[in-house]
């Protein structure tokens, strides 16, 4: 049976809104371990910045500059339950590294995972899936 893109991705999307700054923009790709960041406005999800996208604009005065003006408007989507070959295949021929997972429902457009090339990798390499670790559960002292 075939490994489906539910096996490996990872849930959950990192986002921003239009007008957030370049650096902080980075700062949640760093603080969030991921290569990209869903731009999402008042009516769902309009657009993707890459860690691609930063760099090209690296030697310009970042600060000044928002996600809407680098970000890219077609977001590259696949289905839970496409074979892993078919975002392998998709990846390869329009040259990214990710796909998101978007939420099934009517309304907005909303991320709910990804799958990177990362992934893909970890897949080869026989290592697990990578995933968002669990929060601690909180103990109630009894007195």
């Amino acid at each position: 049976m075939p490994k489906l893109v539910r096996d490996l991705m990872r849930i959950g999307v990192p986002t921003c809104d239009p007008d957030t700054r370049l650096p902080q923009v980075a700062r949640i790709m760093a603080r969030e371990e991921s290569d990209a960041v869903i731009v999402m406005a008042e009516y769902g999800a309009c657009g993707v910045v890459t860690c691609t996208d930063l760099v090209k604009v690296y030697p310009r005065n970042s600060e000044l500059i928002t996600a809407k003006e680098v970000m890219t408007d077609r977001i590259l989507t696949v289905a839970p339950d496409a074979a892993v070959t078919t975002a392998a295949h998709m990846m390869m021929d329009e040259r990214v590294h990710q796909l998101f997972i978007m939420h099934e429902h009517p309304g907005p457009s909303r991320p709910s995972a990804i799958i990177t090339m990362r992934d893909l990798v970890r897949e080869m390499a026989g290592l697990p899936p990578e995933r968002p670790a669990m929060p601690e559960k909180l103990v109630v002292k009894k007195k």
